[in-house]
């Protein structure tokens, strides 16, 4: 029985078990709820009375120097030796400041230059130049020994400083011999072989000095006086003194410069029969003034001119503006002028060489308005560009003068005449190894004149420099012209007017440093041998030539 009693407990365990399982695979009713918290903050409970911390009681102390007794504390010093700064054992550098040159041409033409200057010296300074250059061609079939020159320049000059002023003094002397008239027949160049009229000497005895300050400051003055002198003659018995004494000052006024510029100037010609006295005075003001990119200069010329036979005021506005278009690489400008040039025997001597017994009259710009441009295209290229037009009396021309050996002679249109002209520069530097500068003039003359005589209405100039290596030094210069035209004045009051050509002037050189003291150096000129007249029946240029040498520094 009892083990009947067992088998159905066992049983009856086999069939729970079943249902249990039975139960656990059929799990239909099984929801998942997903359900947002939103939990809820019980309100806070605050406390019905404000704190009151205890605040500390703050005593100050109280000090008593009654019984202190009186000490002196005995520093001992200690000087120490500061060891000054050294720049080490080498002095300044010598300074090369004088050199000789002597060199020698194919058309028996030596040349001899030298130049001293004097050492650092913070109170002085000194200097003298002297140079020699002459040809004397031996070639009688085309020159008939009639071509030679020869050119001689003494200058010396001295400055003296101190912490307030410079005292400035040059002294000069200049020599020019050559022979003034020439013929296209060759027939007349063996007739004026050994003619004295046909043979010219310059000379010139200058000597000029100023006083100028020096000031520290903004407000004060700056200033400059002083004089000159010179003397220049020939051989035909024409001689010219030349004495001025001028003042030029400036001085900023509310941060804008004014500057005046002064002079007086007596001009003394004389001949064998004649003596021509004539005194100018100038007083020409400057204002300028600056607004940002914006500059104007505001002022006039203005002269006191007297002779033997009249006297006259001259009295010409200036004005000129200007505006930074490009901030310091680009600048337009426009103005009006006008101003007296004199024509001295000197001014025109340096122009024409070939002109005889010259007239004098002062050449007066009535009237001038030009404008342009002017900035840099880079850091090392900088260019200018200008057009101007101006109402112009007694300009100056030339011609031939056949009665005279045919020399030259001045030739003036005393009426009034309007020259145009434009003129662009441009020049490039890259340090001491290369420099480029051009430049180029245009002109268009309406004279009373058939044709501006002996002027030329195109002129380009070109110079260039290459260094390589510090060894060599490359340069050469171009100069250009177009045609000009010549008039001949007959001996019956016969004019003849004679085209010349135009030309071109092609020169070179290198120059060889064989050392920091020594270098050779050898000049071709006329490479296109090119022998033309820049004035008409004066002698030929030389064609092609050369001159070589030796250059020392010490």
């Amino acid at each position: 029985m009892v083990k009947l009693n067992r088998y159905i407990f066992i049983l009856m365990l086999l069939i729970s078990s079943n249902l249990l399982f039975a139960q656990d695979s059929l799990k239909t009713n099984v929801f998942n709820v997903d359900k947002v918290l939103k939990p809820i903050l019980s309100e806070s409970m605050k406390i019905q009375s404000n704190p009151n911390p205890e605040v500390p009681e703050i005593k100050t102390p109280v000090f008593e120097y009654a019984n202190i007794p009186d000490t002196i504390h005995k520093a001992t010093s200690t000087i120490y030796t500061i060891k000054p700064l050294s720049m080490g054992t080498s002095l300044l550098p010598k300074l090369k400041n004088n050199y000789t040159k002597f060199g020698y041409g194919n058309l028996n033409t030596p040349l001899f230059e030298v130049y001293l200057n004097t050492v650092r010296n913070k109170e002085w300074q000194a200097g003298f130049f002297a140079k020699h250059l002459s040809s004397h061609p031996s070639d009688d079939n085309i020159f008939k020994g009639t071509n030679t020159f020869s050119d001689n320049i003494v200058e010396g000059f001295a400055k003296k400083f101190s912490s307030t002023s410079v005292l400035d003094l040059d002294v000069n002397y200049y020599r020019k011999n050559l022979y003034l008239f020439g013929s296209s027949n060759p027939a007349d160049l063996i007739s004026l072989t050994g003619n004295p009229e046909i043979q010219q000497l310059f000379q010139t005895i200058e000597a000029k000095g100023s006083f100028s300050n020096i000031v520290k400051d903004s407000v004060s003055m700056l200033y400059k006086i002083g004089a000159g002198f010179y003397n220049f003659s020939d051989s035909h018995g024409i001689s010219e003194n030349d004495f001025k004494v001028f003042g030029d000052f400036k001085k900023l006024i509310d941060n804008n410069p004014l500057e005046v510029k002064t002079q007086l100037n007596i001009t003394d010609v004389k001949n064998s029969t004649t003596d021509y006295q004539r005194v100018y005075f100038d007083l020409n003001p400057r204002y300028t003034l600056k607004i940002d990119a914006l500059y104007l200069r505001l002022g006039f010329n203005s002269t006191i001119y007297s002779d033997s036979t009249s006297s006259n005021l001259f009295f010409f506005p200036v004005a000129e503006a200007g505006y930074s278009l490009i901030t310091k690489s680009l600048i337009g400008y426009a103005g009006i002028t006008g101003d007296v040039k004199r024509n001295t025997y000197r001014s025109i001597i340096n122009q024409n060489p070939f002109v005889r017994d010259p007239l004098f009259n002062n050449t007066v710009n009535n009237f001038e308005l030009y404008g342009g441009f002017k900035g840099k295209l880079g850091s090392q290229t900088s260019f200018s560009l200008q057009a101007s037009w101006k109402s112009v009396q007694n300009q100056l021309f030339y011609a031939v003068d056949s009665a005279k050996y045919n020399s030259q002679m001045v030739y003036y249109d005393t009426k009034s005449i309007s020259i145009a002209n434009i003129k662009g520069e441009i020049s490039h530097e890259f340090g001491d190894q290369f420099r480029m500068s051009l430049t180029a003039n245009y002109y268009s003359y309406s004279t009373t004149f058939l044709h501006p005589y002996a002027l030329p209405t195109f002129e380009t100039k070109l110079n260039l420099m290459y260094n390589i290596g510090d060894k060599f030094i490359l340069k050469a210069d171009i100069f250009t012209m177009n045609q000009r035209y010549a008039l001949v004045k007959g001996t019956t009051n016969s004019n003849t007017d004679v085209i010349l050509n135009g030309l071109v002037d092609l020169n070179a050189g290198i120059d060889y440093r064989y050392s920091k003291t020594v270098s050779v150096f050898l000049n071709l000129n006329n490479l296109t041998n090119n022998m033309y007249q820049r004035w008409y029946t004066t002698y030929p240029s030389y064609g092609f030539n050369l001159i070589g040498g030796l250059a020392v520094t010490f």
